[in-house]
């Protein structure tokens, strides 16, 4: 991954920040479960250890790639909602990547979602054709035939 990814990454976390101040944490991770990009507002005790940090990515790129799976009859996974007693957590799928957002429970999960959503949106129509570019040049050498004339 780019250094201009990953800096693109910190400007979408504080921009999903920026939105409530009830908003604790955002992460990117990727398809595997590897936190890409994280950040905290407020108070940084609320996670859990390094360890369940790492099983809760790997369990929500999970939910996220079994989901993909029903893409074609249902649609695509806008975002997946999680409420607990104590806080709200918002899985997004952004490319080959998810954006998990936790709040305080107080908030309302579908007011935020709709706005993360937006900038979420916004997002990935600025970023699709440098995305697909970085794809295709990725399929590119096992795609190509060699035909022998």
């Amino acid at each position: 991954m780019s250094n201009d990814t990953i800096s693109e990454f910190d400007k979408l976390c504080d921009t999903i920040l920026g939105i409530n101040e009830n908003i604790q944490s955002v992460s990117i991770i990727n398809k595997h479960g590897r936190a890409v990009e994280c950040k905290i507002q407020g108070d940084p005790n609320f996670q859990a250890t390094e360890q369940k940090n790492e099983m809760f990515f790997m369990q929500c790129a999970l939910t996220i790639s079994m989901g993909r799976d029903f893409d074609e009859d249902f649609g695509e996974i806008g975002y997946i909602h999680t409420n607990r007693k104590n806080l709200s957590m918002f899985s997004f799928p952004l490319f080959d990547n998810i954006i998990l957002v936790t709040s305080k429970a107080t908030i309302g999960p579908i007011s935020l979602a709709r706005k993360i959503s937006a900038i979420i949106k916004r997002y990935r129509l600025q970023h699709l054709a440098a995305f697909e570019k970085d794809a295709w040049q990725k399929e590119s050498p096992e795609s190509v035939i060699q035909l022998r004339v």
